[in-house]
């Protein structure tokens, strides 16, 4: 039979699907042996046979129970109270599945780990023994003396000090460390510990698992239940394309002294997800450290005026209902009075003839307004809601805020003056995304997704006008204020933006901008949609000049990377 220190040795490796323990590599100190419970009968002498029958069952006692059978104790503790909370299935400790990229990188996996836990009610001085255990334990899990106390004290339902409280999960030769304090009421069972191998690549999109198990956000909560099971999630974000996303991101921020910024890269046919990312990120491994509004995935939950990106959506409506033709032009001025408000251009200029194309190409408000009061408030209010403006996009992940977009019956006089031009309403980023996804594909709705494969969606719009559309938003990048997002050997299709913040505590617009630029590529026939959002830049505010060579330099990577040929001879290349 072993003895009380052979079973104070803790299990200190990798935890595998078939259960199996490797030991640490020292034993735990020595203890005086306390007297034992025996069963009914035990105190009879016992045969060679008898003994042999006893030792056959007691193996497979432990073999079926496993997980649950196998802790070690410190202080002599030889039961526990909510065996239950333990994550065992089949007899063998369950391991979380992994989250893995499209590329089969491991994005977030299960390693071995120790569970340090505690019987609130034979521990002899809470107070004493947290600070032992905080001496160990808070260098690797930034738990404070006082934090553990609690859990040391931890009492159920009944008010009564409870019997089984989680007190951290660590590597095993941190739970060395922890067998070395000699604790009462402490000890170790088997466990595992979800790291996140790829620093802080797609943080907010992977989500996190918490100490006791608990999932937070993204892919961990979203796809809890099948991970929970062991099984893996491949996700269809490739790990290179995010890792350049999230650089330039971060370069971008720090040229322009930005506050924020956001990206996304879309498959344009199905609107899969091949890279998002928010900056400021964090490491999902330090996911306590990180502030709220950081851990959120920005990109789904904090919607903003979309500004000039939005115009391709005035000029695709009106061509769908027929009240323009792609050749129709107007007499555009540098202002157009709509109710009590005046809209101007971005530049004074004298009134001219524009055709559609240049009038997306310029971004005039005017222009764009003129050919939304052709079309009518009532009409184009009914194509946005058609477009998926206003309602989730069905991402598979959860918190997806659906932004604001006034019903036509709030509608004020000057709304059909400020709409738009992306003002007066607010999307978030992703549902920006799909809707050029719209725009590129001939004109069918696309649900971004992290997962699995997506069919056609429902069409929106006619292929013709989809054509119309993508060739003026490529004369946008051609000839107009998208020149900076052009990029060699490729035809590309885009739109720039600039819209103003609102301030929260006035309800008007304030001296803070959000630029933007979002297109597609190869326009001839787009792969791929990128879009890139700067939140408050510093020295520009155009999205011309901050955000379309941010969005030239993840597009020309990602066509590289994913091998997509060139469509066109080799531009000139513009620079700033």
């Amino acid at each position: 039979m072993k003895t009380t220190a052979q079973r104070r040795r803790i299990s200190g490796r990798r935890r595998t699907r078939s259960g199996q323990v490797m030991r640490l590599r020292r034993e735990s100190r020595s203890h005086s042996p306390r007297k034992r419970r025996t069963a009914v009968g035990a105190s009879a002498p016992v045969g060679p046979d008898r003994l042999r029958i006893a030792l056959l069952a007691f193996v497979g006692v432990v073999l079926l129970l496993g997980g649950r059978a196998a802790y070690m104790t410190l202080g002599g503790i030889e039961h526990l109270d909510g065996l239950e909370q333990r994550s065992a299935v089949d007899g063998e400790l369950r391991q979380r599945g992994s989250i893995l990229g499209a590329d089969g990188r491991e994005l977030a996996v299960s390693v071995e780990a120790v569970r340090v836990v505690a019987t609130p009610y034979q521990v002899e001085n809470p107070g004493r023994a947290a600070v032992r255990l905080a001496g160990v334990l808070g260098p690797h899990t930034g738990q404070s003396a006082a934090e553990i106390e609690r859990l040391l004290s931890r009492r159920g339902p009944d008010g009564k000090l409870s019997g089984y409280s989680v007190l951290a999960t660590v590597r095993p030769d941190v739970a060395e460390k922890v067998l070395g304090l000699d604790v009462p009421g402490v000890y170790l069972e088997p466990a595992t510990r979800r790291v996140y191998p790829e620093g802080d690549l797609a943080s907010q999109l992977l989500g996190h698992v918490g100490r006791y198990g608990e999932a937070f956000g993204g892919v961990e909560a979203r796809y809890d239940e099948a991970l929970s099971r062991g099984e893996d999630v491949r996700l269809t974000v490739d790990a290179a394309v995010q890792q350049r996303l999230q650089e330039t991101l971060a370069k971008t921020v720090a040229e322009y002294d930005a506050r924020s910024a956001l990206g996304v890269v879309l498959r344009a046919e199905d609107g899969a997800i091949v890279a998002l990312a928010n900056h400021p990120t964090y490491d999902n491994d330090r996911f306590a450290s990180a502030p709220a509004w950081m851990q959120r995935n920005r990109v789904l939950t904090d919607p903003y005026e979309p500004g000039s990106t939005f115009k391709p959506f005035t000029i695709a409506a009106a061509l769908e209902e027929g009240v323009v033709e792609p050749e129709s032009a107007f007499l555009v001025p540098d202002a157009i009075p709509v109710a009590d408000r005046i809209i101007h251009d971005s530049l004074p200029h004298e009134a001219r003839r524009m055709d559609l194309s240049e009038i997306l190409a310029e971004s005039s408000n005017v222009g764009t307004v003129q050919v939304a009061l052709r079309l009518g408030g009532r009409a184009f209010a009914g194509y946005i809601e058609r477009f998926g403006f206003g309602e989730p996009t069905g991402v598979d992940l959860w918190g997806e805020d659906p932004g604001r977009v006034p019903e036509y019956r709030e509608w004020s006089g000057s709304s059909i003056g400020n709409i738009p031009i992306g003002q007066g309403l607010t999307v978030t980023p992703l549902q920006l995304a799909a809707g050029y996804a719209m725009l590129a594909n001939g004109g069918r709705g696309v649900r971004p997704h992290l997962t699995g494969d997506e069919g056609p969606g429902p069409r929106l719009i006619s292929r013709e006008t989809s054509d119309i559309v993508r060739g003026m938003l490529r004369e946008v990048v051609e000839s107009g204020t998208g020149r900076l997002a052009r990029i060699p050997g490729y035809t590309v299709a885009g739109k720039t933006g600039t819209s103003q913040k609102v301030d929260p505590e006035t309800g008007t617009y304030g001296d803070e901008y959000v630029a933007s630029f979002v297109g597609f590529a190869p326009a001839s026939d787009p792969e791929y949609v990128v879009l890139i959002v700067v939140d408050e830049p510093q020295g520009s505010i155009w999205g011309e000049r901050v955000a379309a060579p941010a969005f030239r330099e993840v597009m020309s990577f990602t066509l590289s990377y994913f091998n997509v040929p060139p469509d066109r001879g080799r531009v000139k290349e513009v620079t700033p």
